[in-house]
């Protein structure tokens, strides 16, 4: 199947791409749709993939087109939460809408099988094959780590909080990493100062991708703290490095996944939960005997390969055409 990305940053890719104008606002996406599926259509492309929510709202236009309209949805659709993240009433009712007009619908997130009028087939996130390479067991430096994009919706001032009262109740230092640069990096710092955790809460610089493992393996427990998620990429990486986690239960099928599908590998937990002495040295349980957890967060790491993920989004885009498939990044 021959395939293209259509991006207005062609050069971060090394794969074909097809250059389109910047469409960061709502309304640049409108205006730009009609114009883009009739250049899709004029070069011969039969199927275009949306990719998440952020795409879905414009497949009637596509669809008009003529197109054979594929989504894929990465975050799970719900209404605005505590924290002001998700969507308002109208959005959640346009998003159904427009639902109705994709040919297929996948979802990396469970719960979004229960959100839209039409079948949506869940496949979960996917892990590369090299992830699980050789493993180093015996360089725990840190008790807890978080490996994610400084942003609101990651609630890292939580994963502060928490090693904090962690280090409250633990008789020991209970040590901390935190890798990732963001636009709330000066407020995960300023939190970190003001809870004086400079020496125990390490806060790193991005890196390359090929160097995770490694950083994985530093770790005896591995931490989502986040407000909204959709199955986060970084839970299955830890899992393949045999890393159990805790995670709240906003974090999407994150939750499900360490809680619910056996065996359980790590605990699920609110907010308000690390005010409570109880879940704390539960938490404190899970890091003392993280070695416990090695065959079974690797065992369910192997669930979620590429071949059976992605082997099963290209088997239906084959079905829906013969010709070629564009995915249009925003």
């Amino acid at each position: 199947m021959e395939a293209v990305i259509s991006t207005s940053e062609p050069e971060t890719f090394t794969s074909p791409t097809m250059c389109m104008p910047s469409v960061s606002s709502k309304k640049e996406r409108l205006l730009s749709a009609p114009s883009f599926a009739k250049g899709l259509k004029s070069r011969d492309v039969e199927a275009v993939v949306l990719n998440d929510l952020s795409s879905l709202w414009l497949a009637p236009i596509f669809r008009f087109y003529g197109l054979k309209v594929v989504s894929l949805l990465h975050l799970y659709l719900q209404r605005k939460n505590e924290a002001g993240l998700g969507h308002g009433w109208l959005e959640v009712h346009l998003l159904r809408m427009a639902s109705r007009f994709a040919h297929r619908v996948y979802s990396v997130n469970k719960d979004n099988q229960k959100s839209f009028p039409v079948p949506v087939e869940f496949v979960g996130n996917f892990i590369s094959p090299w992830f699980f390479g050789a493993q180093d067991s015996e360089n725990k430096c840190y008790d807890l780590g978080l490996i994610a994009r400084l942003s609101e919706e990651k609630n890292v001032p939580l994963f502060v909080r928490l090693v904090a009262k962690l280090n409250e109740v633990s008789e020991r230092p209970i040590t901390a990493l935190i890798v990732g640069r963001g636009e709330e990096e000066s407020l995960v710092r300023r939190e970190i100062e003001r809870l004086e955790m400079q020496e125990l809460i390490e806060l790193r610089a991005w890196i390359d991708r090929y160097d995770l493992p490694g950083v994985y393996d530093q770790l005896k427990c591995f931490a989502i703290t986040s407000h909204h998620e959709g199955f986060a990429t970084t839970l299955l990486e830890a899992h393949a490095r045999s890393v159990p986690a805790i995670t709240t239960h906003s974090a999407g099928y994150c939750s499900e996944f360490v809680d619910e599908v056996v065996p359980v590998t790590g605990l699920v937990f609110d907010p308000r939960d690390v005010e409570s002495e109880f879940f704390l040295r539960r938490v404190l349980g899970v890091i003392e005997d993280h070695a416990s957890y090695r065959e079974g967060c690797r065992y369910k790491a192997e669930q979620f390969t590429e071949e059976r993920v992605l082997g099963h989004i290209y088997a239906g885009i084959k079905n829906l055409t013969g010709k070629r498939a564009v995915k249009a990044a925003e």
